[in-house]
């Protein structure tokens, strides 16, 4: 009797495929920096960024876990260092401008606003003698009129972006109904370890809804942010309102995945969206008069108690570890406010993929006028003022192409999960198509007529989170999944036919 010789199984071959993946995805990568003894970083020996990238630094306050920072850099594709006073550097290489994220077309009749904001680029509809807008940097922007909700001009307004800090007007017109402005909240772990621009929340201390409303707006605390959602009764919780709540409103491009606006997989919005967002906060009065304000205080939390010195000397040791630190000034990072006339609210935006977006809100005369920004690689001020100018000066003169719609009044387009129209829209909703009108990416299928009659907000959640999982991956992980996909199927096939061929000579023997 012949004793077959040993075959490797699949699992080994897949270790193997695996472990080749990786060695080609380490030898793209290059050393991930690690800390030292002395809290500093060793760089790379090839430099930053690559040739056409523009390095960007992110230098946040000292937080506990340097790994929890180096996997959120790492998820956004950068990567976090600390530096010898305990603070996060974090350096993500830039490219001039943002590509808007791959999403389904839809025909121009089912577009929410009206079939002139299927565009990719600027659509206006100026009478004689009126010139072009300004030509700026962002990627996505609309100006509208706030009172009438007409559109007096638009660039890409329904690209899928990332918002950045601008979603957090969105978890605002959640919180802020639902809450009480006097409820009293503690302040967490989770709040202090947030990524990012935080207010200053300590673990223990104690807040008020309405001080942490101040922290968000003014602020753009992402601390408060996580605390709100806490109060609201958590972050899964908050997520699910805000995208039944974008779904009413018609902003059907937005999809919430991380209540502070910080980027995270699945997460997209629209200068459209954002416009329709802005324009429901701001009849908050809540929201409308925190927006407004320059300045605000904030509680001290806990801080380390000091010891205190009696009259000759004398060093008495405190009571207690901590003690009420004094409440400190926090200031509107509105970048309009107190420079342009008029400035009512109302939040601004970035992060190193996003890029800066903005939603202002101005009010000269008896017009208002609401603008929102996505993508620009340059500050949020001088192209949004130049924007602004050419609107108050030319819009006696514009012709609305779109309309800012009535809460409740736009159902969710076909070809994004809403009710079939027609026998026609039916067909096409469930056929791949080309790219959606500024998105400059490749098509997606939409979901297919047979399904639910509407998308769930749990649903939309789910399937902005499966969609945008892949094109988060940097592109060194997503080659080396390829790789380890290919490299595993060659091994399984070589397996199959390599016991075909001993099966066929004979080698397996009873």
């Amino acid at each position: 009797m012949t004793t077959p010789r040993r075959v490797p199984g699949a699992a080994a071959l897949a270790v193997a495929a695996l472990a080749a993946a990786l060695v080609i995805a380490a030898g793209t990568v290059g050393p991930v920096p690690t800390a030292d003894a002395a809290g500093s970083s060793s760089p790379t020996a090839t430099g930053p960024c690559a040739v056409g990238q523009t390095p960007s630094h992110l230098i946040t306050p000292p937080v506990p876990s340097l790994a929890t920072v180096n996997a959120r850099a790492a998820r956004a594709g950068g990567v976090a260092t600390m530096r010898a006073d305990g603070s996060i550097d974090r350096l993500t290489c830039l490219s001039e401008s943002p590509v808007p994220l791959a999403a389904p077309t839809v025909a121009a009749d089912h577009v929410v606003g009206g079939p002139r904001l299927a565009t990719t680029g600027v659509v206006t509809d100026r009478s004689a003698g009126v010139p072009a807008p300004p030509d700026t940097a962002h990627v996505s922007y609309v100006l509208a009129d706030l009172d009438t909700g007409e559109i007096l001009a638009a660039k890409n307004p329904h690209a899928w972006l990332l918002p950045a800090s601008t979603l957090k007007t969105l978890t605002a017109l959640v919180v802020i109904p639902a809450l009480d402005a006097k409820q009293v909240v503690v302040g967490a772990t989770e709040d202090t370890e947030a990524d990012g621009t935080r207010v200053g929340i300590t673990v223990g201390g104690t807040y008020t809804v309405g001080d942490l409303l101040n922290g968000l707006i003014l602020n753009s605390g992402n601390d408060a942010a996580y605390a709100l959602a806490r109060a609201y009764g958590g972050r899964a919780a908050l997520l699910t309102a805000m995208n039944a709540r974008a779904g009413t409103l018609g902003a059907w491009d937005t999809v919430a995945a991380d209540p502070s606006g910080l980027d995270a997989p699945g997460q997209h919005s629209s200068a459209y969206d954002l416009a329709l967002i802005a324009r429901a906060v701001m009849t908050l009065p809540d929201y409308a008069s925190r927006a407004a304000l320059p300045h605000a205080m904030f509680p001290g939390g806990l801080i380390p108690a000091s010891p205190t010195t009696k009259a000759g000397g004398a060093v008495v040791a405190p009571t207690a570890s901590l003690t009420s630190g004094p409440p400190f000034q926090i200031d509107n990072h509105n970048q309009l406010l107190g420079v342009y006339p008029g400035v009512i609210g109302v939040k601004n935006g970035y992060t190193s993929q996003a890029r800066n977006t903005y939603i202002g809100a101005v009010r000269i005369g008896g017009r208002t006028l609401l603008i929102t920004t996505m993508g620009s690689p340059e500050p949020n001020a001088p192209s949004a003022i130049a924007l602004l100018d050419w609107g108050f000066a030319n819009a006696a003169r514009l012709h609305p192409v779109g309309t800012l719609v009535a809460d409740g009044s736009a159902p969710q387009p076909p070809e994004l999960g809403g009710p079939a129209v027609s026998p026609a829209v039916t067909s096409s909703a469930a056929t791949p198509a080309g790219p959606r009108p500024g998105s400059g990416s490749s098509p997606v299928a939409a979901d297919s007529a047979a399904g639910p009659a509407q998308a769930t907000p749990v649903e939309r959640v789910v399937a902005g989170v499966l969609s945008g999982w892949w094109g988060g991956l940097p592109d060194v992980v997503r080659w080396g999944i390829l790789g380890f996909i290919v490299l595993l199927l060659a091994a399984l096939g070589g397996l199959a036919v390599r016991r075909w061929r001993r099966r066929a000579k004979g080698a397996y023997q009873r």
